[in-house]
């Protein structure tokens, strides 16, 4: 992979800027001596700087990422990556004793038209005549569909198992809390997207008879990592992938200490991803032996985009993962699907704005608007102090050119303390 790095523009330039030769790479070891690239080093690129000399992008498939920080980045991948993103994916429902070929298998992805999931599906597995044959047992949902769409079809196939987004996942609990969908009776299902808040977590498995694990990834990346069975450590796909984790000083972090993550993707035809740090994801590492039977290296824990963050007084960052537990009381406390879409603008340290889009077909039933915004204003006086005051505005959508979450807090001003 290294090879094929120094073979595309995009490295090659920055490695000779570094003053790095192939030579100088010769085992793992050596990775450190290669510079970090950012989201930022992609910016201005032609497609053909992205792949290896001698490949047409043209031949490859193009996927985009979320662009949950407001800025959407594209990558290439071949069929073999798709198809090696797939199996590392069916690996983790191996883990808790499924099999593609004997188990039907539901898995609820972002088909929008930029995704990953839809370059790698709809452009890449379906168009495929060997595929739909042989994967005849897993059902492709769209986690853009309405729930009450997406419970219907699951009704239909009668999945047992169920791989979806973690808020898709919350909606099909409040619908089964609502007497819908009684004949769903997956014996797993795996969360991904975002990090499951544990209450949000046992509302699901309460509520469709489950137990619910998590998979972590990404679009540069496929599955990253994910929770055994027995006591839901999450695994790293070392074969796959050799994962980093940095402080501030791009030093090494100790076991248990939340640090940089960046990536290395050990295999590939298209972009290569070299010393990646463009997920923008806080992680630490695990160091201490665990020993389940699975192999590869552990995660202790996941916190979040790094690049979506909100402040408090005392210094503490709020990532996403953290604000998670405030959203999802909605589902499990008021068991409302009500809110389809938000955002949350921190004004100042004391106060946010929040943007609510509210489903109009079912706006008169359940809990009233008031007691929605009752149940968040309370969350964040949980998390941020009982002097947070948020505003409350009802549009029809919110922008998607920027991130959902956003600070006008200027973090110069504060002494950073760590993360929530």
């Amino acid at each position: 992979m290294v090879r094929r790095a120094f073979s595309t523009p995009l490295y090659n330039d920055l490695y000779k800027q570094s003053g790095i030769t192939h030579d100088d790479i010769k085992t793992m070891d050596d990775i450190g001596k290669l510079p970090i690239i950012s989201k930022e080093d992609f910016k201005g690129r032609d497609p053909t700087d992205l792949v290896p000399k001698g490949i047409d992008p043209s031949s490859l498939i193009k996927v985009s990422t979320s662009g949950t920080t407001g800025k959407s980045l594209s990558i290439y991948v071949n069929m073999y990556e798709i198809i090696m993103g797939l199996f590392g994916y069916l690996r983790t429902t191996r883990e808790y004793g499924f099999h593609w070929r004997k188990h039907k298998l539901s898995i609820i992805g972002d088909f929008a038209p930029h995704t990953a999931e839809t370059g790698y599906v709809k452009r890449g597995l379906v168009p495929n005549t060997i595929f739909p044959s042989l994967f005849k047992n897993i059902q492709w949902l769209d986690t853009n569909d309405p729930p009450e769409k997406v419970l219907h079809e699951l009704e239909k196939f009668k999945p047992d198992f169920i791989g979806g987004y973690t808020g898709m996942l919350g909606h099909l609990a409040v619908l089964r809390s609502q007497g819908k969908g009684k004949d769903i009776c997956p014996r797993v299902i795996a969360s991904t997207g975002a990090l499951l808040d544990p209450k949000l977590k046992e509302f699901i498995e309460s509520t469709l008879n489950t137990e619910v694990f998590e998979v972590y990834g990404a679009t540069e990346t496929g599955p990253i990592a994910f929770q055994c069975k027995e006591e839901k450590i999450y695994h790293i796909m070392s074969d796959l992938l050799h994962l980093e984790f940095l402080n501030e000083e791009n030093e090494p972090t100790v076991s248990k200490q939340a640090g940089h993550l960046v990536v290395t993707k050990l295999f590939g035809g298209g972009t290569p991803i070299i010393r990646y740090n463009a997920i923008n994801d806080i992680v630490s590492p695990l160091y201490e032996k665990h020993d389940c039977g699975l192999s590869g290296d552990l995660i202790d824990k996941i916190y979040g985009r790094d690049s979506i963050r909100l402040y408090r007084k005392d210094g503490k960052i709020v990532l996403a993962s953290s604000l998670s537990s405030i959203f999802s009381r909605l589902l499990y406390e008021l068991q409302t699907s009500k809110v389809r879409e938000m955002k949350v603008i921190q004004q100042h340290l004391d106060h946010v704005d929040m943007q609510l889009v509210i489903d109009q077909t079912i706006e008169k039933d359940g809990p009233s608007a008031e007691e929605i915004q009752a149940s968040l204003e309370r969350g964040f006086k949980e998390k941020f102090g009982k002097d947070m005051t948020v505003s409350f505005e009802q549009v029809t959508e919110v922008s998607r050119s920027e991130p959902r979450i956003i600070s006008r807090v200027d973090p110069k001003t504060l002494k950073i303390t760590g993360f929530i």
